[in-house]
């Protein structure tokens, strides 16, 4: 088997002291309903998130590298994805508006007190968002060489869907920019004075690679399920609390509907 690359071998790391900052930008056009929730929601229940989470998104281009990459390359390739990705800043721009529908569907859950395996029906509560434009994904790329960025780009054309099963995207476009426009969820963390705060009408808690997930020798093996590497929420899997650009402009009990600020002025 080949040597695994380490983080320390990767052409370019993301975070170089006084290195240009650049973001590789990745579209995507939503084509189902999207639904995600949140890491710590309870089975029977819990509301949707209104993006995709980091956590997520490096997820998804890992899994996409262990895909289409040759069999006998498939985890090596997996392992510099990670290595590449595992420390990167990912910020969302999300479609101009979403309807988030509230419903309550049917389950089948194991018996408490009852014989193992044995399930009974009961009922859940799900929220699915329909999306009205497309889906920004801006990943920073400090100092990446140029095969690093087109390595990440020809991972995201691989990539069908985010969060749960079943929220289908398809891959649109890819650009990489020195500086983002405004309209990008940011962390509460990197707020500053100068930036518009009126843009931003709603927080959740994202997930994202924890700082330890990120210094751990056995940080690939934590994450794939062909390990037996684990997981600790806080530790190697960590919620930042991030500013999403929506308003909230109108609910009832049925849905509720959010929109950009320069769709609601």
């Amino acid at each position: 088997m080949a040597k695994r690359k380490s983080a320390k071998d990767s052409v370019a790391i993301a975070d170089v002291p006084d290195a240009p900052l650049r973001w590789l930008v990745l579209t995507y056009a939503p084509v189902s309903l999207f639904s995600l929730r949140s890491t710590y929601s309870m089975s029977k229940g819990g509301k949707t998130l209104l993006v995709p989470t980091p956590y997520s998104v490096k997820m998804a281009l890992i899994d996409a590298v262990f895909r289409y990459a040759p069999v006998d390359q498939a985890e090596i390739a997996a392992c510099t994805m990670f290595d590449r990705l595992k420390a990167n800043r990912i910020r969302f721009h999300p479609p101009n508006e979403c309807v988030v529908q509230n419903t309550f569907v049917k389950i089948r859950q194991e018996e408490r007190g009852g014989d193992a395996g044995q399930y009974v029906p009961t009922i859940a509560y799900r929220e699915l968002v329909f999306f009205s434009g497309q889906l920004s994904i801006a990943i920073g790329v400090r100092s990446y060489a140029e095969e690093e960025v087109a390595a990440i780009v020809e991972a995201a054309m691989h990539i069908n869907y985010f969060g749960k099963r079943g929220s289908f995207f398809q891959f649109i476009a890819s650009e990489v920019l020195d500086e983002l426009p405004e309209g990008y969820s940011i962390s509460q963390d990197d707020l500053s004075p100068t930036m518009t705060i009126g843009l931003y009408g709603v927080t959740q808690y994202l997930d994202d690679f924890g700082p330890e997930l990120c210094k751990a020798k056995d940080g690939f093996e934590r994450i794939s399920t062909f390990h037996g590497g684990k997981i600790e929420h806080g530790k190697h899997r960590v919620l930042v609390s991030t500013l999403l650009p929506y308003h909230r402009v109108e609910a009832t009990r049925s849905f509720t509907r959010y929109s950009t600020p320069a769709q609601t002025n």
